[in-house]
């Protein structure tokens, strides 16, 4: 159940969230993530010319490769819980789903909700054939998220920076002729 602005922007919607392109003018970041009183990102440094540059690189990618995270909205209440979508930065090895949820949000379902709703935009709307989503293998939760997801372990892969991470893969299912995965 997604519902896709056709605008340039697009807006996905779930069940129980919003998501919503922060480089869209009707979207302020600046509210949302960098004014006094704005909730954290679970490893936001605590330096806010650091939050600002992360922001930006979030919208700029909007602008560079046409897709990025999205900002994942409650529906009920409008509260932010966190950043979910596609994101290929350079020195990755291909387009990547990655999550980060802001303090408090985690342990709800938020980002399994968010993922597949960007999994089936990106397999659907955009024609990918696949995707990773890149996961530190320490981390249970994520590892148990990718796994309910349905993506399938392929290698590791080493960042200088970021280090060593397990590839997932994330492939579309085809239900009745359409791309679909379950859980929306």
């Amino acid at each position: 159940m997604i519902a896709v602005a056709p605008a340039r922007w697009p807006e996905l919607q779930t069940e129980r969230l919003r998501l919503v392109c922060p480089a869209s003018p009707e979207f302020d970041a600046t509210a949302a993530y960098l004014m006094p009183g704005a909730r954290r990102f679970v490893d936001q440094h605590p330096d806010e010319e650091a939050a600002w540059w992360s922001i930006a690189t979030i919208i700029g990618h909007w602008h560079l490769r046409g897709y990025g995270h999205f900002a994942v909205c409650e529906r009920d209440t409008g509260l932010q819980v966190g950043l979910v979508g596609p994101w290929y930065p350079r020195g990755w090895p291909e387009p990547e789903l990655s999550w980060q949820l802001l303090d408090g949000a985690e342990g709800k379902g938020y980002a399994t909700e968010a993922a597949r709703a960007v999994l089936n935009w990106l397999f659907q709307d955009k024609g990918w054939a696949s995707c990773i989503s890149l996961v530190d293998p320490e981390n249970d939760r994520s590892v148990a998220m990718v796994e309910r997801l349905g993506a399938r372990a392929e290698g590791m892969f080493h960042h200088r920076m970021a280090g060593d991470m397990r590839i997932w893969r994330h492939l579309p299912r085809t239900v009745a002729g359409r791309k679909l995965l379950e859980g929306i």
